[in-house]
C-alpha cells in the first residue's frame, strides 16, 4: 500500500495507521495517548493531521492508511489547533519545566532533590528529562501557556507497594488502564468521575492491592508523565547507561534492561522489546532485581570459622581452609548441592567440580528440573518425544487453550500474557482447579478436581470423545486408549457440565494447546497424568506447552544427562536423608537447601551470594557473583538459548562461581580447571552436549534454541483407569499428584536466602 505523507511517497503494510506508517518512514508526528503496544485510543488529539478529501482534521494513531491518500502533518492550521490542544492538557498539569525561558541553561545548576511528595516544578519532579510532555511540547513549539493554571492538588497515593502514584502529574492519556486490560488482562484501572474531575483510579477507590494488581510495573513502564514511578527510582539520580540481562527469577526468560548510574549502581530493571516478553514483566523482574543486588543481606567478604566464630578472612585464606576440609573427607562421603538460577557455565563447572575434583556421592541442581525429567522418562517410556522448540508466541493463536493443574499468572507470567492476547481474538479458555482472578478468569470454564488428575483427565477424554465424535480411529494405539476411557462422565449433572462444556471449547477451537507445569507431572500419579494429556492432545489435535519454573532449569537438565553421572540424579531429599543418616563427611551448598540445624556434617562450605541459616552455620563462606555479576549462557522454558555479558562488577571479594570453582580445584590437585575463560568453557559445553549447539554464538539474537531429536511418528500411549478415590474436593496441590514433602521442598528457592532469591517472599 502506497500513500503521500508531506510531499513523500511512502509504502505501508495493509492495516497501518497514518501514524504507524509516518513514523516507519521517519515522519515525525507528536503523540502522548499512542503507544505501539496498545490499540488506537484517539485520546490527546496531538496527532491530527490533514487528509486531502476530509472536511476534519484526522488523528493520526486511529486512521487507517489508503491507497493513494495524501496526508499533511505540519500546515500552519495544524501547528497552531495542536498548541491549543497542548494548552487544555496543561491547564491542571504543573507546566513550568515546559514554557521556563530558561531550561536550557539550568541543567548544570539544578541540585537532585526528588523525595517531596508535591511536584511542581522540574527540578522536583521524577521523569524530568524522561517526560514524553516535555518531548511533545519542544516539537509542537510551545513557548507559553495563555489558559489560567489550575493545580488540582490531589494527595500523592503511596499506600501500595513499588510505585506511587501522582495523579496531579497525570494527563488522562489513559495509557495505564489499556495496558493493564488489553496486555495484561486484569483490568484493575479504570476512568474514575467525570469532566475537569475525571482521574484514573480503581473501583470504590481501593488500594491497588486491594484491586487485585500484580504490580507487573506495565502501568508504570507506559505512563508517558511522572504520574507513575518507581518509589525506589524516585530519590536515585538517572541511569548512565544500561545493560542487558536474563531474568532469573522463572524459567520465562525475559530480557531486561538494567539502568545503572555511578559506580556501577543499578537503578532500575525494564522489560525489553524482544521475545519472550515483548516489553513486558512480572513483579519480581520489575521491581525486585534492585534490591537483590544490592540487598544488606549480601555476602561481601569471605569467612573462616576460627575458635567457634565465623570470622572475616582473604578469599585466599577461604579457598585454603575449604580445600584442607574437604581434602579430608573420604571419597564418596561428599555431597554438593547447586542452583539452577546460575548459567551453563557456571552449572557445568559445578559439575565437573562435584564428579570429577569432588568425587561426591551425590551432586545435584535445586530446584531440581522435574519437568523435563518427567518429559524425559516419558520418552523412554513411550518412544515419544516433545519438541524441543516450544515458542510461548505460538500460544497468541490457538482458538482454545487448557491449562492444566497451573497457576499461569503466577508461575508463568509471560506465558499468562500470551493466553490473554488468544482470549482477546476470541479463544476459549479451560482451567482446571482455580481459575485465574480477574475478568479472564471469570470467562473461563474451570474444571473440579475430585478424583486426582488422571481421573479428571480420563473424565475430560471421556467427553472430549462425545464431543468430537468417534476421534481418530485408525490411528496407532487409539483403540487401546478408547477401552480405557470412562464410557460417561462424572455421574453428577452439576459435576459433568463442566466437563462437557469444556469439551465443546477445546474441539471448537483451532489450534489448541495444553499448558502444564510440573506439578502436574511429578509425584506418584504424574506420569499417568502425562500419559492422559499426551493422549488428549492427540485426539483433539492440540499443542503441548510444558512450561519450566526455574531460570536455567532446561539447561541445567541437558547438562546434567549429557554427562550421565549417576549422583547427578540424586535429589534434595536424599541429601538431607544422607546428612541423617550420617553419610556425608563434607558438604558443599552453592544451592538452595532447608535448614539443616543439628544436622551439619563435620566440615561445611557454603559458596553463596545472599547470608542464610546455613551460611551462618558453615565452616568456610565463599562469596559469589550474583547473575548480573556472572553473565553466561541461559535456556528458558522455550528452549531458547541467550548469552549476555556480566553487567556488573562483582562487589567487595565476591568472584564468578566458576573462578571460585577453578582456584578451589587448582588447591586440591587439579590444575587444567584454571585459565579457562567463558567462551571456552561455552564451546567445551556445546562439543559435549548435542543438544546444546544452539549455544555456539554469543549475543541475545531470538533464533537460538535448544536442539531435539526427530519427534517421528505420533501414537496414543497406553494409560489405565485411575481407581475412584473418596468424594470430596481435594486441594490443588494434592489434585495435581505431587507428594507434600517434594511440595514442600519446591518453593524454598525463595526462602532459603540463596542467590538472591531469599527476600523475594517478604517482600511480596
Amino acid at each position: 500500500m502506497k500513500l503521500t505523507i508531506d510531499g513523500r511517497d511512502v509504502a505501508c503494510r495493509s492495516g497501518a495507521t497514518i501514524l504507524e506508517a509516518a513514523r516507519a518512514a521517519g515522519i515525525p508526528i507528536p503523540s502522548l495517548c499512542d503507544h505501539p503496544d496498545l490499540e488506537p485510543f484517539a485520546g490527546c488529539r496531538i496527532c491530527i493531521v490533514e487528509v486531502e478529501g476530509r472536511r476534519d482534521f484526522a488523528p493520526a494513531c486511529a486512521t487507517p492508511a489508503a491507497e493513494g491518500q495524501v496526508v499533511r502533518t505540519r500546515t500552519p492550521e495544524i501547528t497552531a489547533l495542536r498548541k491549543q490542544i497542548l494548552e487544555f492538557i496543561l491547564a491542571q498539569h504543573p507546566y513550568a519545566c515546559l514554557v521556563c525561558p530558561e531550561k536550557k541553561t539550568c541543567d548544570d545548576l539544578k541540585s537532585t532533590i526528588r523525595k517531596t511528595g508535591e511536584v511542581t516544578g522540574c527540578v522536583l519532579c521524577p521523569e524530568n528529562g524522561g517526560c514524553e510532555l516535555q518531548k511533545v511540547a519542544a516539537d509542537v513549539g510551545l513557548e507559553k501557556v495563555e489558559l489560567p493554571a489550575s493545580y488540582r492538588n490531589m494527595e500523592v497515593r503511596k499506600e501500595d507497594p513499588f510505585f506511587d502514584r501522582d495523579y496531579n502529574l497525570c494527563i488522562l492519556c489513559g495509557r495505564c488502564i489499556r495496558v493493564c486490560e488489553e496486555v495484561r488482562g486484569a483490568a484493575v484501572l479504570s476512568f474514575i468521575q467525570r469532566g475537569g474531575w475525571t482521574e484514573v483510579g480503581t473501583a470504590l477507590d481501593r488500594s491497588l492491592l486491594e484491586s487485585g494488581c500484580q504490580f507487573c510495573g506495565a502501568c508504570v513502564d507506559v505512563c508517558p508523565t511522572g504520574a507513575l514511578v518507581e518509589r525506589a527510582v524516585r530519590p536515585q539520580t538517572r541511569a548512565t547507561r544500561s545493560a542487558a540481562i536474563v531474568c532469573p527469577f522463572c524459567g520465562q526468560g525475559c530480557l531486561l534492561a538494567l539502568g545503572l548510574g555511578e559506580e556501577s549502581r543499578v537503578i532500575d530493571a525494564k522489560p525489553l522489546h524482544v521475545s519472550p516478553n515483548n516489553g513486558q514483566a512480572c513483579v519480581k523482574g520489575r521491581f525486585l532485581i534492585r534490591g537483590a543486588l544490592s540487598a544488606p543481606g549480601r555476602v561481601l567478604e569471605a569467612r573462616v570459622r576460627r575458635e567457634g566464630e565465623l570470622q572475616p578472612a582473604t578469599i585466599d585464606e577461604a579457598l585454603d581452609r575449604a580445600a584442607a576440609g574437604l581434602r579430608e573427607a573420604a571419597e564418596g562421603r561428599t555431597a554438593l548441592v547447586y542452583p539452577s538460577q546460575v548459567s551453563l557455565e557456571d552449572a557445568f563447572a559445578f559439575l565437573e567440580f562435584g564428579h570429577e575434583v569432588l568425587k561426591a556421592a551425590a551432586v545435584t541442581a535445586e530446584p531440581a528440573p522435574d519437568l523435563d525429567e518427567a518429559l524425559e522418562a516419558f520418552a523412554a517410556k513411550h518412544g515419544q518425544t516433545f519438541p524441543a522448540e516450544r515458542r510461548l508466541a505460538e500460544i497468541e493463536t490457538c482458538g482454545s487453550i487448557l491449562a492444566w493443574d497451573i497457576d499461569l499468572r503466577e508461575a508463568h507470567p509471560i506465558a499468562w500474557l500470551k493466553v490473554v492476547q488468544a482470549l482477546r481474538r476470541g479463544a476459549g479458555f479451560v482451567s482446571t482447579g482455580a481459575p485465574p482472578a480477574g475478568a479472564v478468569g471469570r470467562a473461563a470454564v474451570t474444571l473440579d478436581i475430585k478424583s486426582g488428575s488422571p481421573a479428571s483427565a480420563a473424565f475430560l477424554a471421556a467427553a472430549l470423545l462425545d464431543a468430537s465424535g468417534a476421534g481418530p480411529a485408525g490411528s496407532e494405539g487409539f483403540d487401546d486408549f478408547r477401552k480405557a476411557i470412562p464410557e460417561s462422565s462424572p455421574a453428577s449433572r452439576r459435576t459433568r457440565k463442566p466437563f462437557e462444556e469444556a469439551a465443546r471449547l477445546l474441539t471448537s477451537g483451532k489450534p489448541a494447546a495444553i499448558l502444564f507445569d510440573a506439578a502436574a507431572v511429578t509425584g506418584p500419579s504424574g506420569p499417568e497424568t502425562l500419559a492422559w494429556l499426551w493422549n488428549i492432545a492427540l485426539l483433539i489435535g492440540a499443542r503441548l506447552f510444558p512450561l519450566a519454573r526455574s531460570a536455567n532449569e532446561r539447561g541445567i537438565h541437558e547438562l546434567a544427562r549429557a554427562l550421565r553421572q549417576p549422583s547427578s540424579r540424586s535429589r534434595v531429599e536424599e541429601v538431607r536423608a544422607g546428612l541423617e543418616a550420617r553419610a556425608f563427611e563434607a558438604l558443599y551448598l552453592a544451592g538452595p537447601f532447608p535448614d539443616i540445624g543439628d544436622l551439619k556434617p563435620t566440615f561445611l562450605v557454603c559458596q553463596d551470594t545472599h547470608w542464610s541459616r546455613n551460611a551462618e552455620r558453615a565452616d568456610v563462606v565463599l562469596p559469589a557473583a550474583a547473575f548480573a555479576e556472572a553473565g553466561g549462557t541461559w535456556v528458558n522454558t522455550e528452549g531458547r538459548v541467550r548469552t549476555y555479558a556480566p553487567a556488573l562488577s562483582c562487589p567487595g571479594s565476591a568472584r564468578p562461581d566458576g573462578k571460585i570453582l577453578a582456584a578451589l580445584a587448582e588447591r586440591l590437585g587439579h590444575p587444567e580447571f584454571s585459565g579457562r575463560d567463558p567462551a571456552a568453557v561455552l564451546r567445551e559445553i556445546c562439543d559435549r552436549i548435542p543438544a546444546l549447539n544452539g549455544c555456539r554464538s554469543s549475543g541475545t539474537e531470538d533464533g537460538r534454541f535448544v536442539a531435539g531429536p526427530p519427534a517421528g511418528k505420533l501414537r496414543f500411549v497406553p494409560v489405565t483407569l485411575p481407581a475412584r478415590r473418596r468424594p470430596g474436593r481435594l486441594s490443588l496441590k494434592a489434585a495435581a499428584g505431587t507428594d507434600r514433602r517434594r511440595d514442600a521442598l519446591r518453593g524454598f528457592d525463595l526462602i532459603a536466602g540463596n542467590r538472591g532469591y531469599a527476600r523475594l517472599r517478604r517482600v511480596r
